[in-house]
């Protein structure tokens, strides 16, 4: 059966056709074709374990398409990354909205609420963000659904996002047993083992639509695991300079994946030299008015800025968690755009974006890892990079090329990575921290009620049909020991029920032990410990929740004194959170509270970057989990009645939020200033609304960052009647409390 005669077969109006026929799609790949004689177009569930781009997705789409356009349903698609979020939902837009599908997607707590996303017959979300809608009953997603893709599911292997993928689909299906499943996975070893799990039929396949040939780089020549040789003769000193050089030359794309950030930022001022003498004028010229997009305002620009503006100049980018998101964004569009022509990063650009290139460099192939030095990668790990060689409609083949130095090398090489399969994919679920937060959950769900119930529930999991915990009942009841013990949930006859705090806890999607930290937090301030930002920031920072900076050998002289210094402003120490004994975690804990600290005292970015060793995309990402986890503790503020905490809580949030002093809140609560507008109308004289009510459209103009246009914003702002505030978060809050 052709593509034509499948979509006839299954009655898809024309205007499918013509749609997926305008996006190059006109035949059916092998694993295609085994995946619909496999049913799942009739309906079956199934699992398709297939290398990238081997049209996975496709698959997908025509079931989703048939459910709506012939049945009406509503379908749920799940991605493991922010990124893949936004990436699926544009392209499921840009093809389907024509035929009149709403698509959105929900990928945060920020999103649109429940009433918005039930609109949507697809919904493309996180699986933290399909858990929190479950959580809350949202009855649209349990009663209709009729098809659920699971992106990615050997995800299901990672320790932070595999247990909630694994709880979720396990309840998904509990709930809706009618619900067809379709988990789409890179190749793993024991995909058998994961489909009969899912009681979905299996499709695996090693078929590729661009033939990726692997070798080993050495001496310069790559020798090709099929025993053909390529000399590769180029003008430069270094390996990774020479096999960039030669893809570009021939008008190929090159991802260089290196072992750590900073590898990644010297990897690509080593290969500028080599790229850049292969551009046009014209190339020079975009590149240049991009690297300036990517600096900035001179005045705001960091050090990372400057230097990714630096080997963006000649065509070449560094991509890492450590660049702000509009910059990373950036960097992808237009190596898409084929105007940027390498990229060096860390393998986790692999997992979480879709740039193929031409060739892939593994140039380390070692990282080290906390306790055990330097270790290999994982199999997968290799895999998953490899896989991103080829651009499909651009290129007949892909490369990936390890570096070796010595023969001995290059055999055990190709033996450990070429030759070697993917490692099994296991549950993460057995972990005590993972479980208390999902059994937590259920219950505050009511979906269980006793323990009796949570196994029956957890038998139905991937760690249930792995057999990894061989006691499953006494690990659940020590479970329910500790959420008792806590004062999260309480027996009420026969059956647990969640208290407020623990309802609370959930609602929050916070770990149990993070709650526990705040609360303690809380009483200790309501019982007369003095309110400290600082000691909230610490509290803070003492939460599994929260993400931790990573001491460095020259950071323990720096954090003994400020620690020394704010001692008596701390509200839990190590005697309250034994974590804090440990010494690495002391330092962990202090080195972000510390950074923390100086955003809030306007410190500039560049000053926190070079100071902590981190990036500008850093301090954003510690900024949103601070916000969060302040949000989740004025809400239990609030629960306890500690009514006295409200106010300064709220105070501390604007700060965090904006990284200004006390000084600087009103003024951060206008739309369209943050720290340095706001600092900037401060030094002027403009220090409150009142203030500012008195000023002139001329007088506020003239202030730097200001200008005529936001002078007038600011001005509509203030003279809206009855009101205080403007709109802003802070001021939301306070009419909340």
């Amino acid at each position: 059966m052709n593509f034509s005669e499948l979509l006839a077969h299954y009655q898809f109006p024309e205007s499918v056709k013509n749609i997926l026929n305008s996006h190059g799609i006109k035949d059916l790949y092998p694993p295609q074709e085994e995946a619909v004689k496999a049913g799942v177009i009739d309906g079956k569930n199934l699992l398709l374990s297939v290398p990238t781009a081997a049209g996975k997705t496709l698959i997908a789409e025509l079931c989703m398409l048939k459910s709506i356009l012939q049945n009406n349903g509503r379908c749920l698609y799940i991605a493991p990354l922010k990124a893949l979020v936004s990436e699926k939902c544009e392209d499921f837009q840009n093809k389907y909205s024509p035929l009149g599908i709403n698509i959105g997607s929900a990928s945060s707590d920020s999103d649109n609420s429940d009433k918005v996303l039930s609109r949507y017959q697809i919904l493309v979300a996180t699986a933290e963000k399909v858990d929190a809608l479950l959580r809350s009953r949202a009855k649209w997603l349990i009663d209709s659904l009729s098809v659920v893709v699971i992106d990615e599911i050997h995800f299901l292997n990672d320790a932070s996002r595999g247990p909630t993928l694994e709880i979720l689909t396990a309840r998904i299906r509990q709930l809706n047993p009618k619900v067809q499943i379709i988990a789409l996975s890179a190749t793993v070893s024991n995909a058998r083992e994961m489909a009969v799990w899912l009681n979905a039929e299996l499709v695996s396949s090693s078929w590729r639509p661009i033939p990726l040939k692997e070798g080993i780089y050495m001496n310069e020549e790559i020798k090709f695991h099929n025993s053909v040789t390529r000399e590769i003769k180029e003008d430069a000193s270094q390996d990774v300079s020479k096999l960039t050089s030669d893809t570009v030359r021939s008008k190929g794309q090159v991802l260089v994946f290196v072992n750590s950030r900073k590898s990644s930022h010297a990897a690509s001022r080593e290969i500028t030299g080599s790229v850049s003498k292969l551009l046009t004028p014209e190339e020079k010229k975009e590149l240049a008015i991009l690297a300036d997009e990517i600096v900035g305002a001179p005045s705001s620009a960091t050090k990372i800025c400057r230097q990714l503006g630096d080997v963006v100049k000649h065509g070449v980018a560094f991509h890492h968690a450590g660049l702000k998101p509009d910059q990373r964004k950036l960097v992808e569009n237009n190596f898409k755009k084929n105007l940027i022509k390498a990229i060096c990063s860390t393998p986790t650009l692999a997992a979480g974006v879709n740039l193929p290139a031409r060739r892939v460099i593994m140039r380390d192939y070692k990282r080290f890892e906390s306790g055990l030095g330097s270790s290999f990668i994982p199999v997968s790990e290799y895999k998953q990079c490899a896989g991103r060689a080829g651009r499909p409609q651009f290129d007949t083949y892909g490369e990936a090329v390890l570096i070796a130095k010595t023969l001995g090398e290059s055999k055990a090489l190709v033996d450990r990575y070429i030759k070697a399969s993917p490692e099994p994919v296991y549950s993460k679920l057995g972990n005590q921290a993972a479980l208390r937060f999902h059994i937590l959950a259920s219950i505050a769900g009511g979906y269980v009620h006793d323990m009796n119930d949570t196994f029956e529930f957890l038998s139905h999991t991937f760690l249930s049909h792995q057999r990894l915990i061989p006691n499953l009942l006494d690990t659940i009841g020590d479970v329910f020991d500790f959420l008792s013990k806590e004062g999260f949930i309480e027996k009420n006859g026969f059956r647990f029920n969640a208290t407020p705090f623990g309802q609370c806890t959930s609602r929050l999607y916070i770990d149990p032990a993070t709650a526990i930290v705040l609360r303690d937090g809380l009483q200790k301030i309501h019982q007369g410990k003095s309110f400290s930002g600082i000691g909230i920031l610490h509290m803070l920072a003492c939460c599994p929740d929260s993400p931790l900076l990573k001491p460095g050998k020259s950071d323990t002289e720096d954090i003994e004194f400020f620690i020394s210094n704010y001692q008596d402003e701390l509200i839990l120490t190590e005697r309250e959170l034994p974590q804090l004994e440990n010494f690495i975690m002391f330092l962990s804990v202090a080195k972000t509270t510390m950074m923390m600290a100086k955003w809030i005292e306007e410190e500039k970015e560049e000053t926190i970057c070079d100071k902590f060793g981190i990036g500008p995309g850093d301090i954003y990402r510690h900024m949103e989990s601070t916000l969060w986890l302040l949000h989740a503790t004025l809400t239990f503020a609030e629960l306890f009645n500690f009514e006295n905490l409200t106010w300064p809580l709220a105070h501390l949030k604007n700060r965090v939020q904006y990284g200004v002093k006390e000084e600087l809140t009103e003024l951060t609560q206008l739309k369209g200033v943050g720290r340095v507008r706001a600092r900037n109308l401060f030094e002027k004289g403009f220090k409150n609304f009142a203030d500012l009510k008195k000023a002139d459209l001329d007088e506020l103009s003239e202030i730097d960052k200001i200008g005529k246009t936001l002078a007038k914003e600011i001005l509509q702002q203030l003279s809206k009647p009855g009101r205080d505030f403007p709109d802003s978060n802070l001021s939301r809050l306070l009419k909340n409390n």
